[in-house]
């Protein structure tokens, strides 16, 4: 008795054991259903990123909004949101469900900001909003910071948005007149080659029989030499009606190009001096608002490297000398010890 039991037990160790490798994430927590058991199932998420089966859905939601079964959450549902999952790790896909809807409210650009500081503050203070959504930190002020946000930036939020969707469109359209144009080049050289074959068969069945027909050697190296040169000929018109065709679309995709990005394009209008030299530096340049550099200095031990022409053939310059030393003495002369870095700025200035 005691031996049937034993062996009863260990026969019924294995299937114990392969339902407890059954990942939690393959079992619905509603109707505990197992997709070792149901290949088929499929399951589906909410606004809570519960998973559950798609006939609990079903079941459960066909009416109208429900709150969630799971225990714990009743969170009210509808049916219409659920969807299926599309990253492994639910955390994953709550962190871009997040990320996706700060953007959408948060979608500025750096043409809307006076410099690229006042950019990187609101990304920072968009980060920060979106990573304490996402762990759960000062929910309820964050959520109104961003409702407060999109109260006040409806118009410009609405801009953004139709700017993005006009730059998507016009990306999309393009990379189809790509697809096209690759489309209709690989057909025209397949043409352009069959062509060719055909033209080689006749001008070779055309040699042939001028040859036939030819009275001496002199006459038949003549017809050889024609043959020839129509062929090169034929070679070299193909080979520029070629390069024109690729010209002429290169321009047009050009041209659409840049016709879809001019209509998506937002410009910014601002005043330029049109009189005004242009600067490529801007403005900036590396001279010095607290010293002037001298051409020479009264230095005894440096006067007569001026003359020294071992020295200057080199490629020494005393003049640099000069600037870096007055450059190391006046670096740490604008640094101040003051708690608040701007009060620095203000006594340096």
């Amino acid at each position: 008795m005691s031996r049937n039991r034993n062996r009863n037990t260990i026969q019924s160790m294995p299937v114990m054991e392969r339902r407890e490798r059954v990942d939690e994430d393959e079992i619905c927590p509603v109707c505990k259903s197992s997709r070792y058991l149901n290949p088929n199932m499929r399951f589906l998420i909410n606004e809570c990123y519960h998973k559950m089966c798609e006939s609990c859905v079903d079941r459960i939601f066909t009416l109208g909004p429900a709150p969630c079964p799971v225990p714990n959450c009743g969170k009210v549902l509808r049916k219409a949101k659920f969807r299926k999952q599309t990253f492994e790790d639910i955390g994953i896909e709550r962190e871009v469900d997040i990320r996706k809807r700060v953007a959408k409210v948060f979608n500025k650009r750096p043409s809307d900001f006076e410099d690229l500081k006042h950019y990187n503050d609101y990304l920072e203070e968009v980060e920060t909003l979106t990573f304490n959504l996402i762990s759960g930190i000062d929910l309820e002020e964050t959520e109104k910071k961003l409702s407060a946000y999109e109260s006040l930036n409806k118009s410009s939020i609405a801009a953004n948005a139709a700017l993005a969707a006009s730059e998507s469109a016009a990306f999309n359209q393009n990379k189809e007149l790509e697809r096209q144009s690759y489309i209709a080049a690989r057909e025209a050289a397949a043409r352009e080659l069959e062509e060719e074959r055909k033209e080689a068969r006749e001008t070779k069945a055309a040699m042939v029989r001028a040859l036939a027909t030819a009275k001496d050697g002199e006459e038949a190296k003549q017809i050889v030499a024609d043959t020839e040169k129509k062929i090169a000929l034929k070679r070299s018109s193909a080979r520029r009606k070629e390069e024109e065709a690729k010209l002429r679309a290169a321009q047009g995709m050009a041209g659409i190009k840049a016709s879809l990005l001019a209509g998506g394009r937002r410009q910014r209008v601002e005043e330029e001096d049109d009189t005004a030299a242009f600067d490529p530096l801007g403005g900036i340049d590396d001279k010095s608002k607290y010293y002037v550099v001298n051409k020479t200095y009264a230095i005894p031990w440096l006067s007569d490297l001026h003359n020294r022409q071992d020295i200057l053939a080199g490629g020494y310059f005393v003049h640099e000398y000069y600037e870096r030393c007055l450059f190391e003495a006046f670096s740490g002369l604008t640094v101040f010890q003051n708690a608040d870095p701007s009060a620095d700025i203000q006594m340096a200035e």
